[in-house]
């Protein structure tokens, strides 16, 4: 397995890990303050690891919101 097919499989986890938080018995509010901190970094990531896996960059079109690596990215 490559470095982007391991990143990929950790961003996995880490939503799988979100999506059972949502069944924590918290108020909505907070629920919904954890996703707005944490998923736009989620899908940026995603999308680094989608360029990792497949060699194609579907976002690449505009030039803006995809990074180049998740070197310093917190996964």
């Amino acid at each position: 397995m490559n470095e982007a097919q391991e990143q990929l499989g950790q961003l996995i986890d880490d939503l799988d890990s979100l999506a059972h938080a949502l069944g924590m018995p918290l108020p909505d509010a907070m629920h919904v303050q954890s996703l707005r901190a944490t998923l736009p970094a989620k899908v940026e990531a995603l999308k680094v690891a989608f360029v990792g896996v497949t060699g194609e960059n579907p976002w690449a079109s505009d030039g803006e919101g995809v990074v180049e690596s998740l070197e310093g990215w917190p996964l």
